[in-house]
């Protein structure tokens, strides 16, 4: 933006004239002055400052000469003439306008001076002047000389802010504004000040400071568009109004960018451009404007007004005057304001009508638009295309550009950014294909680093690990200087150490561990490769190199973790100093992040070994040394918890998750209501049976319960957005009526309408939603659902199919996707289990366990054994799961059919006894043993034989054990021990099995009936 410099008129002083040649001289001049000649002017000045330096007028030719070539932009000749009037012996009623003019020269040369040392001398220098003249006018009693404070406050500010010693200009911007609140000139003050907040915020960003949060630069952008508004809001200021609207649009759309959680700041942003006019619009309003001023002027002139006035108004409208031409004779400032609003609706994710914008200025504004915003407007149709999912369109769009554009090296975040895009799609051949020409296009673009990392994981993703690895090998390995190459080392390490390969994460954190010329990130190796040491359990060189890393990076940021992972290093070793040396490392650095950690591991030592008294007290220590450190809060909580529950301290409990409950981290508060309510549920139940209650006992037990359900319906209505906490919570309420039901204060069928009612306050589409999903799976908790899943099945398929988004819960794919394996749709089955791995954690067991869990009887249940065993294995590697027996079962099939009999065979046989297996699940063992045994040449009791390992025996047991509770299986025993018999040629035995599976289950399992009745024809009479 150009700064107004503020130039006072009309301040020479009244003088005698002198004789002879100095008089003509100066009549010469103070006539050329008049008509704006100053070169003739200066000439004529120079003359009697040379032949005539004893002129009684000699002060005000210096000042006239200084003048002069002010206006004629010497400024190195106007401070040398005004140099002898500034001095502290120099007249009062001179020296002021010298400072006065001495500074604006000052500051005018500086904007010529190139080199930054040279200007900022320059700028200091006019700060100098100008603060001696605040001191000669406050000290000055002549009202000539008060006249000049305002507009010399307004100038040292811009200087200050010109040196960009911002705190210094902000002061006297803010004393400005304080000192004169009517001024004509306060619009200036206010854009100048919201634009040192600007400047500050950008500062804060380019500086990268530790202390400059988003929520500091936030504020600063605030005070600039407070500052802008102001000026916007000003009906006497129309030309700064607009600029003021663009610049407050600037500092919106600056902290829209740095804030990517959300997309509110883009919306303001748009809103605040949409607010700036085009320049045929201003002109004829600016020229409005100063025709007022011109009559008000005139009228007041005619009417005797103080002189005063009339002089304000005429500087007023001699710079309406300059704005006016300004505008006329510079850019439109729409053009600009434009091409920021699409790249508003770009961060809205609105292609569409980003390309619109776009699409206007190219065809209705192509001759106004300069080569570099030409260039924008193409760089933006890029991103609109990228945003939008075209793909195709943003891949031509770019080999265009490059074309137009063969040198412009900020090109490189566009296929970086597509790259990314796809990855997130899961359209991993996409995102390979981008990183692939990113690498190509600019193999030493700024995103180089972060493409070969994005190609390692779209490889990852294809099933090609070694790939991925010769990849990130190849960016550690790439020629480089200083820091790049060490950085890629870490990031190897760090994406070795993700896929559990931890010798070569070892290898790469060494190689930067080993090399001094790493700078700061020798440190950072050096403490990878500990982490890594710990990793691998290699405890004696974890504190061997800790005590190396104390010695030499004791300033390290990196040091506290490294103390930590030593501490834990000695507990593993049995030290029985580890507990000592943790306590250390957290008092030492009470305020680093991974401090928390050490005392966090202090209560789980004392929980291990049992020492309750003293977890408890470890605890505490936590929870008062770092009251925010949820994490490790959380998981104290748990321990302490657990040892309250199991005593029946339930209110102790409670209170240990209230604090959490009370913490203003949505993803901490919702788990801990949810842990409170099942706190509730089980201090309900510790009670006992609710029949043999007292009347008070039970109302005391119905107020647990209810309690529990307030704390459920507190995580559903407070935090709708914490998906994992609202699956718990729907599951709560569900545990919470189902206890209701054993108490007989329900019954199945008031299930439902139980739920709804709890649920009438939930409002919100979403969870009305999930409010009908957790109804349609409460079939998984009727005593006789099974024969409900098909109508459940289809009430799930139409309460998503009118919430296409809905980012289901654990429980809600697990429900669904069952139903669907029970609907033989294993396609959609396996989607859904799919897609409820690739959004969990990879630390959230549960969830990854349920997903495993899920894809592997989905591949089973449609006979892909090899698959199914892959996700059964991953499944049991997580964590214990409800189906951990179903699991097991489809590894004793994989193993079966892989003929690995004999781990097989001891598989079946632990499910056929295992207590928690159900009858179903015992029935599929019997067989699968029994299939064993026949292969082995055991189908039929041998003669002699003394034992049971024969398979007919196993075969006929499910209908002995089990009969028509589960039909099917029990008539599929009864058929293969029919087809035994028949392999070894015993008919009658044969047609026994046969006809006992007819007459058992002709009606309830038709098909093997069906089967049995034919097999019955072939044997014949």
């Amino acid at each position: 933006m150009k700064w107004f410099i503020i130039v006072t008129v009309g301040v020479f002083c009244s003088v005698n004239l002198v004789r002879g040649d100095a008089t003509d001289l100066y009549l010469k001049a103070t006539d050329a002055m008049s008509h704006e000649d100053y070169a003739t002017a200066a000439d004529a000045l120079d003359q009697i400052i040379t032949n005539y330096p004893a002129s009684t007028n000699i002060d005000d030719v210096r000042l006239r000469a200084g003048f002069s070539y002010m206006y004629l932009g010497d400024f190195t000749k106007a401070i040398d003439r005004l140099s002898k009037e500034i001095g502290e012996n120099a007249k009062p009623e001179f020296r002021g306008t010298a400072l006065y003019y001495t500074g604006q020269a000052q500051l005018f040369q500086s904007g010529k001076i190139t080199d930054k040392a040279g200007r900022d001398a320059m700028l200091a220098q006019a700060a100098t002047t100008y603060t001696t003249l605040i001191k000669f006018i406050n000290a000055s009693s002549r009202p000539e000389d008060k006249d000049l404070l305002e507009d010399t406050l307004y100038n040292l500010a811009l200087t200050q802010f010109q040196r960009e010693s911002f705190d210094e200009a902000e002061k006297d911007l803010l004393q400005l504004l304080q000192q004169y609140p009517t001024s004509l000139k306060r619009p200036d003050y206010l854009l100048l000040l919201g634009s040192l907040y600007g400047s500050e915020a950008n500062e804060a960003i380019a500086a990268q400071k530790p202390g400059d949060t988003l929520d500091k630069i936030k504020a600063l952008a605030g005070k600039a568009v407070d500052a802008f508004t102001q000026v916007s809001n000003d009906p006497n200021a129309l030309v700064q109004a607009n600029d003021a609207n663009m610049r407050k649009a600037d500092a919106l759309f600056l902290v829209a960018q740095l804030d990517q959680a959300n997309t509110d700041g883009y919306a303001k942003a748009l809103e605040a451009y949409r607010q700036v006019h085009r320049k045929d619009d201003m002109i004829p309003l600016q020229q409005k404007r100063l025709d007022e001023l011109q009559a008000e002027s005139q009228q007041a002139a005619m009417n005797g007004g103080a002189t005063s006035l009339v002089s304000e108004n005429s500087r007023l409208i001699d710079r309406e005057r300059s704005r006016l031409a300004e505008l006329k004779n510079g850019s439109d400032p729409i053009i600009p304001a434009l091409i920021r609003m699409a790249e508003c609706y770009n961060g809205l994710r609105q292609s569409d009508e980003a390309r619109t914008i776009l699409h206007r200025l190219v065809t209705v504004a192509q001759n106004s638009l300069t080569p570099e915003q030409r260039q924008e407007v193409d760089f933006q149709a890029i991103s609109s295309y990228v945003i939008g999912g075209q793909t195709a369109k943003a891949d031509a769009a770019l080999t265009d550009y490059l074309t137009k554009y063969p040198k412009d090296q900020q090109a490189d975040i566009v296929s970086y950014q597509m790259a990314g895009d796809l990855l997130q799609k899961k359209d991993y051949e996409g995102a390979l294909a981008q990183t692939n020409r990113s690498l190509k296009d600019f193999p030493d673009g700024r995103y180089s680093d972060e493409v070969y990392q994005l190609k390692a994981q779209a490889l990852n993703a294809l099933g090609r690990p070694d790939d991925a690895k010769k990849v990130l090998q190849e960016a550690a390995n790439r020629p480089g200087k200083g820091a790049v190459v060490f950085q890629n080392l870490l990031n190897l390490g760090q994406t070795m150490t993700a896929q559990g390969d931890f010798q070569g994460a070892l290898d790469a954190y060494k190689k930067v561990k080993d090399d001094a010329t790493a700078g700061p990130l020798q440190a950072i190796g050096a403490a990878g490769y500990i982490q890594i040491l710990q990793e691998l359990q290699r405890y004696d060189d974890v504190i061997a190199e800790a005590k190396t890393f104390v010695a030499k990076y004791p300033d390290s940021k990196a040091l506290p973790g490294v103390l930590i992972l030593s501490g834990i290093a000695m507990d593993q070793k049995h030290d029985l100093g580890a507990i000592a040396a943790l306590q250390d490392e957290a008092k030492k650095y009470p305020k680093d992040e991974a401090s928390p950690t050490a005392l966090s591991y202090i209560v789980y030592i004392y929980q291990r070994d049992g020492k309750i008294p003293e977890m408890i007290q470890a605890a505490a220590d936590l929870k008062q040394a770092f009251p925010e450190a949820y994490t490790q809060l959380a998981q104290a909580a748990d321990a302490v918890s657990t040892v309250y529950v199991k005593q029946k301290k339930f209110d102790l409990a409670l209170a240990e998750y209230q604090p959490l409950a009370d913490a203003p981290k949505p993803e901490v508060a919702a788990v801990a209501h949810n842990k409170m309510g099942s706190i509730w549920l089980v201090s309900a139940k510790a009670n006992g049976s609710y029949q043999s209650q007292t009347e008070q006992e039970r109302a005391e037990m119905e107020k647990q319960e209810a309690s529990a359900e307030k704390e459920y319906l507190e995580t559903l209505k407070k935090y709708p957005d914490q998906v994992n906490a609202v699956g718990d919570a729907f599951q709560g309420l569900v545990d919470a009526a189902i206890m209701r039901r054993s108490w007989n204060l329900l019954k199945d069928a008031d299930l439902e309408n139980y739920l709804t009612t709890l649920g009438a306050d939930l409002t919100n589409p979403e969870m009305q939603a999930r409010l009908e999903l957790a109804k349609a799976g409460l079939v998984f908790s009727y005593r006789d659902g099974a024969k409900q899943y098909p109508a459940a099945l289809e009430r799930f398929k139409k309460a998503l199919d009118a919430n296409p988004s809905l980012h289901l819960t654990r429980q809600e794919a697990d429900h669904f996707g069952e139903l669907l394996i029970v609907g033989k749709d294993y396609p959609r089955a396996i989607e859904v289990f799919t897609a409820l791995l690739t959004q969990a954690s990879p630390n959230d067991k549960i969830t990854n366990a349920d997903g495993n869990y899920g894809l592997g009887a989905a591949y089973l249940a449609q006979g892909d054994v090899a698959k199914a065993k892959d996700y059964f294995e991953k499944m049991k590697s997580e964590a214990w799961h409800p189906h951990i027996l179903d699991a097991t079962y489809g590894l004793a099939l994989a193993a079966e059919q892989s003929g690995d009999d004999a781990t097989a065979k001891s598989t079946y046989a632990m499910l056929m006894t295992a207590p928690q297996a159900t009858n179903a699940l015992r029935a599929k063992a019997m067989i699968g043993y029994g299939h064993l045994l026949e292969k082995a040449g055991h189908g039929v009791k041998a003669a002699n034989q003394q034992d049971i390992e024969y398979a007919v025996h196993y075969y006929r047991q499910i209908h002995t054990l089990f009969g028509a509770a589960i039909p099917d299986l029990s008539a599929e025993g009864l058929f293969q021990a029919g087809q035994a018999y028949e392999k070894a040629a015993d008919k009658a035995d044969a047609k026994i099995q046969y006809t006992d599976l007819i007459n058992a289950y002709s009606k309830t399992a038709p098909d093997w009936a069906a089967k049995a009745q034919d097999a019955l024809s072939k044997l014949g009479a």
